[in-house]
């Protein structure tokens, strides 16, 4: 009778195997998700089940994927729910993915402090209004972060706590449009996983901090910041030579276009219009064996119209003329010249 005895403990074991695979879902998750559900407008779009209180089980809810008993990923994008997150939401302690975005979300971002095993979050396109003090708390692992168009804090504005310098591994940092004011924050230069950073249509001012030099960065938008915008210097983008797209136009940049910039040699895109950039443009540029796009037009530059192997170029430049010999103000003139 060994043998069914030996059975009994195969099935037990299969059983208690089986439970903590499929697991009933952790009930602190569940009531997040609850929350998270019971605040929308629209959350029929869900399709989540009133009749089943375990995302994790055998029924798993849609958009949501476990590993185990607890959440480790939602996904929404592009649902069109409406609402805002739950406070709670920092509860879901095993969140690595949640893409929420274009959607409508609405209200306060809640805190994201404590999320460790967070790696990727997407939020961009919502209406956020506000983003806490504390939300880059305790990011350890995040690697992508976009909190595009959403109008944070839209009367004050606000900056980027130096919490995020802890988030060692972050590759990709983007933060278009949603009303980031001051300067540039210094703490980014030290943070060595980046390489692609998009903080344009903000309100930045002030310049390149110069601990931005060297910067493994591939991808680096500055461009369109409102108010006086970005200015001084662009020999720090020089020295990051991995740069392959940058987009630096709409702002106040000046000086000369630095013949170091040949040095990146791995630059496809360079917007550089619609600033106060003056002397000749530098042969170094030009020879750029990856070049496919350059925009100069509006700036003050002279000197002939370079000569590109490549379509996507501008070179449109704008002249005042200045008080004659006579102390009589010239009428103001524009000089436009570039290529057909």
């Amino acid at each position: 009778m060994a043998w069914k005895n030996w059975i009994k403990i195969a099935f037990l074991w299969f059983i208690c195997l089986e439970s903590v695979v499929l697991g009933a879902t952790d009930p602190g998750d569940y009531a997040v998700l609850d929350e998270f559900r019971k605040g929308l407008s629209n959350s029929e779009l869900l399709e989540w089940p009133t009749d089943n209180d375990d995302p994790c089980g055998k029924r798993r809810w849609p958009h949501v994927f476990c590993s185990g008993s607890r959440v480790t990923q939602i996904q929404v994008q592009n649902m069109g729910l409406s609402g805002p997150l739950p406070r709670s939401f920092n509860k879901l302690s095993m969140l690595s993915n949640i893409g929420f975005q274009r959607n409508k979300f609405t209200g306060k971002l809640p805190s994201f402090n404590g999320l460790s095993s967070l790696q990727h979050a997407y939020l961009d396109f919502n209406q956020f209004d506000t983003i806490p003090s504390d939300f880059f708390v305790g990011l350890d692992n995040l690697q992508v972060l976009s909190l595009d168009h959403n109008p944070l804090n839209q009367s004050t504005g606000w900056t980027l706590p130096s919490d995020l310098a802890n988030s060692a591994q972050l590759m990709n940092l983007s933060l278009i449009g949603c009303n980031l004011v001051g300067p540039p924050p210094e703490f980014l230069g030290s943070m060595e996983s980046l390489n692609a950073l998009r903080i344009s249509h903000n309100k930045l001012t002030g310049e390149i901090p110069t601990s931005y030099s060297g910067m493994p960065l591939q991808i680096l938008w500055l461009n369109d910041q409102e108010g006086p915008g970005l200015t001084g210097s662009i020999d720090v983008i020089a020295s990051m030579t991995m740069l392959g797209d940058v987009w630096a136009h709409g702002n106040q940049f000046s000086g000369s276009i630095p013949s170091s910039i040949g040095a990146l040699t791995s630059l496809k895109r360079l917007f550089l219009n619609g600033n106060q950039f003056v002397g000749l443009v530098p042969e170094t540029l030009m020879s750029l064996p990856m070049l496919q796009s350059l925009h100069l037009d509006n700036n003050m530059l002279m000197g002939p119209i370079p000569k590109a192997s490549f379509s996507d170029f501008s070179y449109a430049q704008e002249f005042v003329l200045p008080i004659d010999t006579r102390g009589a103000l010239l009428t103001r003139s524009h000089c436009t010249f570039g290529i057909p």
